[in-house]
C-alpha cells in the first residue's frame, strides 16, 4: 500500500538493528553481500512503498557504490545467504520473524522483504507506545 508508511529516516540505530538481525540469522556481517542486504533493506524502508522490484534496488545500490553491477550485487547477496551459519539461522529464526524456520525465506527478495517487515513492526510498535504515553 503506497503511502501507508510514515517517512522513515535511517539512523544508526536502524542500521545496527538490521545488522544484528542479519548476524542472528547466521550471516557474516563483514561480507559484501550482507552489507548489500542491509542497504537494500534501508532503501525499501525509505521507499514508502510495500511493492518493489528487486532489480531496481540492485540498480540503486550500484549507483551508491559505483564499483559494481546489478548482477554482481545479486550474486553477492545470494552468496551471503548461501554461506550463512545454518545452525544459527535455525536457532534464531522464529525469535526474529515469529514463525517457523523454512529454507524458502533465504532468497534475495524474501529475506529483504521479511527483515523490512520486522523493522517496520518494531518502529510502529515504538511509535504506538510513544503515542500512548503522550495521551
Amino acid at each position: 500500500m503506497k503511502g501507508a508508511k510514515t517517512n522513515i529516516v535511517i539512523n544508526s540505530k536502524i542500521t545496527i538493528t538490521i545488522f544484528n538481525i542479519l548476524r542472528d540469522i547466521g550471516l557474516n556481517t563483514s561480507h559484501r553481500g550482507t552489507k548489500y542486504i542491509n542497504k537494500a533493506i534501508q532503501l525499501l524502508l525509505t521507499s514508502n512503498n510495500d511493492i518493489f522490484v528487486l532489480e531496481n534496488i540492485y540498480i540503486c545500490i550500484t549507483n551508491i557504490y559505483n564499483n559494481t553491477s546489478p548482477k554482481q550485487i545479486k550474486n553477492d547477496i545470494s552468496y551471503a545467504l548461501k554461506s550463512r551459519n545454518e545452525e544459527k539461522s535455525k536457532h534464531n529464526f522464529e525469535k526474529i520473524f515469529y514463525f517457523e524456520y523454512d529454507e524458502y525465506y533465504f532468497t534475495n527478495k524474501t529475506i529483504i522483504e521479511e527483515i523490512s517487515h520486522v523493522i517496520l513492526y518494531d518502529l510502529y510498535k515504538i511509535e504506538s507506545i510513544n503515542c500512548n504515553k503522550t495521551i
